[in-house]
């Protein structure tokens, strides 16, 4: 009995601490799938239809600014399959760099097509396009993350 207890002590606590395994390549796909899909529809709206004055280039920004961060921090808490470690803290670093310049953008709208220009010959994001590539390379389907 005094076993069975301590078993059941040992469980929750390893439950509420989530466990130290990785993802199955199949989850850590559909993750990565589920929040590229995210910014990518949130950018391609920012993009698509842009504000037209200063309260909505603010506002919108903010939005999808929010989206980029919230994908990046779900990406970092990720424990990825061991293969994918380095390339997932790569993306997390791209789409820290995207949001960081959608800040840029924010305090300067002017400044808009010379931040994005500085976003993709960013270091950060040759690194993620590299680490997309290298997940494709061994077998992962990362959605858009990975389009060019």
């Amino acid at each position: 009995m005094k076993r069975l207890a301590l078993f059941i002590v040992a469980v929750v606590v390893l439950a509420g601490c989530g466990g130290s395994s990785r993802l199955s390549k199949t989850a850590y796909e559909q993750k990565l799938q589920v929040d590229g899909a995210q910014v990518q529809a949130s950018i391609t709206k920012l993009v698509k239809n842009p504000p037209t004055t200063l309260a909505q280039v603010a506002t919108r920004i903010d939005r999808t600014e929010a989206i980029v961060q919230q994908a990046a921090n779900e990406i970092a808490s990720l424990k990825a399959p061991s293969d994918a470690v380095a390339d997932n803290a790569a993306i997390v670093t791209g789409l820290r760099r995207i949001q960081s310049g959608l800040e840029q953008v924010k305090k300067n709208p002017t400044a808009a097509a010379s931040v994005i220009t500085s976003i993709e010959k960013s270091p950060q994001l040759k690194a993620a396009t590299k680490a997309t590539t290298d997940l494709k390379r061994k077998g992962y389907k990362v959605g858009v993350i990975g389009a060019p």
